[in-house]
């Protein structure tokens, strides 16, 4: 028999290993401690890319005869764009075991159906934005990967619909790269961090902001050695500075700094249908990776 409940302390060190488990499957090699699950997962906010109630009753597990073998975080926010006013039910992860019941998900599904009723005037409920991921866990990546059939089948039989397809785009910078500049007199390039390890860059023109972005650098596990690594999170032009070199000199000035940081990989999540940014990234040679992400949605009830 299934059961979903909600997660305790005696539940971590378990979790965790079904995090490490995951994280092996996709070609990470490391190990998720309990003080990290809890630091980085459970009570990340999700700042800098959305904003997140931290809500320990939409942290469930499920069990099958006492085992632990899946979970799912949800929890309410919206994104930074959003009216202030504006509150989503937000999805954040369901992993399962790889041995968990079939019916495991769907469990894991009506309980978060349970968790997302007892909250009013939700504008709706988004299930795996990549922005709503964890940045210590896949990039960063909220999305539901093509892989994950089992998770996929049970978002359907539980109404929810896919709103988004995403590709991911990578390239790994041993030096600095060519920039070209597009000889506007007047254009110059404004840049500031934070403690939170966000880099914002701004074009302007006459003073006037025509271009943004906006990158994370993101953590690892000190067990897992990896390059250091830094995602795209917001690429911006408007609309009458378009096709004129503004945004790909704005990525070329981007990256060149972020490698005299210390970074060198960059990774992108682009929505499918966004040509004029994938076009980008091939002239500046990034690699579409093989891996694709979905985003589903379903109304409030």
């Amino acid at each position: 028999m299934i059961e979903a409940s909600l997660l305790n302390e005696r539940d971590l060190p378990k979790l965790s290993r079904l995090w490490s488990q995951t994280l092996t499957a996709r070609g990470k090699g490391c190990t998720l401690t309990p003080d990290a699950l809890r630091e980085r997962i459970l009570l990340h906010g999700g700042e800098p890319r959305v904003i997140l109630a931290i809500d320990p009753r939409g942290w469930i597990v499920a069990r099958s005869d006492g085992r632990l073998v899946g979970f799912i975080h949800c929890t309410v926010g919206r994104w930074p764009t959003d009216d202030p006013e504006c509150l989503r039910g937000i999805l954040r992860t369901m992993i399962l075991a790889p041995d968990a019941p079939a019916a495991a998900g769907r469990v894991l599904l009506r309980a978060a159906d349970a968790y997302f009723r007892s909250k009013r005037d939700l504008t709706n409920i988004v299930a795996f934005h990549p922005h709503s991921g964890y940045p210590l866990i896949n990039q960063g990546r909220g999305a539901v990967f093509q892989e994950q059939w089992g998770v996929m089948e049970a978002l359907g039989a539980n109404g929810y619909h896919l709103t988004n397809r995403w590709l991911f785009f990578e390239r790994h910078f041993p030096a600095l790269i060519p920039e070209r500049p597009p000889g506007m007199p007047g254009l110059i390039l404004h840049m500031e961090a934070d403690a939170m390890s966000e880099w914002r860059f701004v074009v302007r023109l006459d003073a006037e902001p025509v271009a943004r972005a906006r990158f994370m650098i993101l953590p690892s596990l000190p067990d897992c050695p990896q390059s250091r690594s830094a995602t795209l999170y917001q690429l911006e032009v408007e609309p009458e500075r378009q096709r004129q070199g503004i945004g790909r000199w704005l990525l070329e000035r981007s990256i060149n700094h972020l490698i005299a940081q210390g970074v060198d990989r960059l990774l992108v999540d682009a929505p499918h249908e966004d040509v004029l940014l994938h076009a980008r990234l091939y002239r500046l040679q990034f690699r579409e990776q093989a891996l694709r992400g979905y985003t589903y949605a379903k109304k409030h009830v």
